[in-house]
């Protein structure tokens, strides 16, 4: 969350950007979301596999008529969705035995008959929809199939399918990257959608994966970047520890990112097998992440023995409930961020189940809050009494909103608390 964000947010809202935002979150509102439940008859611990397939032959009865469009990972049995375009959607369902994201024969596997092909169309809800995987179940074709060599490879392709599909899963990067680039994180702030394809949305390793080394995701707040992280993962131990950062659209809807991250993280998981793994967030990304959390942990494969968040507004901020009041077109995150908001108490109604280190910054840069604040904001929404009480440790920093993220005392103490996980 850069200082320009709230203090210039008046300003913002008289400006060009406003006109993009209608726009933008109409495109977004175009996709049909087609969601339900999913049970097994076969008790395993075992990972589900719910694979969303667009008809693109005339033929529903026949394979080649088919491609595959989305992917959703569970735990176990429970919820799944996908965000698609208008189209005719067929739905598969897998228990993934062997934790490969492969089916192979033998794994129980369900398949609706050509006559429950899905028409979705834009804007429309299509759920409740119930799979159960029979114990028996197989697949008509005998061999493996690679769900994740399946998909379509260029993004212009798989935005006509899934939106979601356009995630980055482990992509190599560095965060000199263009894609992190401010200009970059503006349009996920004002225009979500274009953001999905010039930034793209998802975690990115700074390194090639290694199984010996505990993950540290980091999550950016509003208008942010993986870039402000710089100071942080150059001071990490990078013989223990391997940095992640998770990009998204920060104008978007909290829950929808939580959501997103969420699923992310799962099919990594299921990937890479990792056991672990520990989670820093600077300012709203601390939203992002208790909302992750609370989800992630909900059947996570990985235990996440550390959670440090950075100068968050646990209580909201005041312009973005203003500019909810009196913006011409209100950004999706204005509505969560305003104090009292849904996704806040949805943030304290249920403890995420791990061990929370709440951070918190207190030197004002002048700016005209009248509460003490960091310059962006104030020390009583950081201080939210919800989230402090559940906190294992807080602790204060004589810094502002953004300088806290290159200072060396409160990296040595981020350091100190990784130094306390045990290795994967």
């Amino acid at each position: 969350m850069r200082v320009s964000v709230f203090v210039v947010l008046l300003l913002a809202l008289a400006s060009c950007k406003m006109f993009d935002v209608s726009e933008q979150q109409e495109k977004l509102d175009a996709a049909c979301r087609i969601a339900g439940t999913v049970s097994v008859e076969r008790t395993a611990p075992a990972p589900i596999v719910v694979v969303l397939g667009r008809q693109a032959g005339a033929d529903p009865t026949r394979l080649e008529s088919w491609q595959v469009a989305d992917h959703f990972v569970l735990e176990g049995p429970g919820q799944w969705e996908f965000r698609a375009s208008a189209g005719s959607y067929g739905l598969v369902a897998f228990q993934d035995l062997n934790r490969d994201l492969k089916y192979q024969p033998g794994e129980p596997y369900l398949r609706l008959e050509a006559n429950r092909t899905l028409n979705c169309k834009a804007g429309e809800e299509s759920g409740n929809h119930v799979l159960l995987i029979p114990a028996n179940g197989r697949a008509r074709a005998a061999e493996t199939l690679d769900i994740s060599a399946l998909q379509v490879r260029t993004l212009q392709d798989q935005a006509t399918l899934s939106l979601s599909e356009v995630t980055a899963l482990g992509e190599r990067a560095t965060l000199s990257d263009a894609r992190f680039a401010e200009a970059i994180a503006e349009d996920g702030l004002w225009r979500p959608f274009d953001f999905l394809f010039k930034g793209r949305p998802g975690v990115y390793f700074l390194e090639a994966y290694d199984s010996k080394k505990i993950p540290v995701l980091f999550v950016h707040g509003i208008n942010g970047t993986p870039a402000n992280f710089r100071a942080l993962i150059g001071r990490l131990d990078r013989q223990r520890f391997q940095p992640w950062v998770y990009y998204y659209p920060s104008g978007a809807s909290l829950a929808m990112v939580a959501d997103h991250l969420a699923q992310t993280m799962r099919k990594l998981q299921l990937r890479y097998g990792f056991k672990s793994f520990a989670v820093v967030a600077h300012s709203m990304g601390g939203l992002v992440s208790r909302g992750f959390l609370q989800r992630y942990r909900e059947g996570g494969a990985a235990a996440v023995p550390l959670f440090v968040s950075i100068s968050t507004p646990w209580g909201g901020h005041r312009a973005a409930e203003l500019g909810v009041k009196t913006a011409p077109e209100v950004v999706r995150v204005w509505v969560d961020m305003s104090p009292g908001s849904e996704y806040l108490r949805s943030l304290y109604a249920r403890d995420p189940g791990v061990p929370h280190y709440l951070f918190y910054t207190y030197r004002s840069a002048g700016i005209g809050l009248r509460e003490a604040n960091d310059g962006t904001v104030t020390v009583a929404s950081e201080l939210e009494p919800g989230v402090q009480s559940g906190a294992v440790r807080v602790e204060g920093f004589n810094e502002t909103h953004m300088s806290v993220l290159e200072s060396e005392p409160m990296s040595r103490q981020l350091n100190e608390l990784l130094a306390r996980i045990s290795a994967p």
